[in-house]
């Protein structure tokens, strides 16, 4: 736990001096799939669900880290919003504002916020706190929330079992 522990402090320690690209450890000419690929192994490291047995000051230290690395790969997985972004970083800004930063529920791929993919009340209601649970990082809360808001739907939601399986394969890859 020692090193891990360093680990976080350290990256807390250079958070506002990294870039998004330094952040996930990506060139800037990285592809779509070494970015995914790059923040999947950053979240194995800094996921806060990682660090539930350290003391607050290192799980406080990784949430920070985490919601920046979070916010890397929402930028860099955007094409528009990464455009945005290397011209930004050419004029030394090495984070974009909070109104360019793709929202977590938005998809790269212009996807429907979750809530727009169930139609009963209570399941829009999960389907609401499962995204505010993702922009928290808590993606097994947010895997609950999901599975409850299908339950409400009555059962199979295409769209709603893709947004599953796409988080499932987010939690495997964090080790959760």
């Amino acid at each position: 736990m020692g090193a891990e522990r360093h680990r976080v402090f350290d990256w807390d320690e250079v958070l506002d001096e990294s870039n998004y690209y330094e952040l996930l450890g990506v060139l800037e000419i990285a592809d779509e799939g070494a970015i995914q690929a790059a923040f999947h192994e950053f979240a194995r490291a800094f996921h806060p669900d990682a660090h539930l047995g350290a003391e607050e000051s290192v799980r406080g230290a990784a949430r920070r880290v985490f919601q920046r690395g979070a916010e890397a790969y929402r930028v860099l997985s955007d094409p528009a919003a990464r455009q945005r972004y290397d011209f930004a970083l050419s004029r030394g800004q090495l984070r974009l504002g909070a109104r360019e930063v793709p929202a977590a529920n938005a998809s790269v791929t212009g996807r429907r916020a979750l809530e727009e993919l169930v139609e009963s009340p209570a399941a829009r209601q999960r389907a609401r706190r499962a995204e505010e649970l993702i922009d928290q990082g808590d993606l097994a809360g947010a895997m609950r929330e999901l599975k409850m808001a299908r339950h409400y739907e009555g059962g199979a939601t295409p769209d709603l079992d893709e947004r599953i399986d796409a988080l499932d394969l987010a939690l495997f890859a964090s080790g959760d």
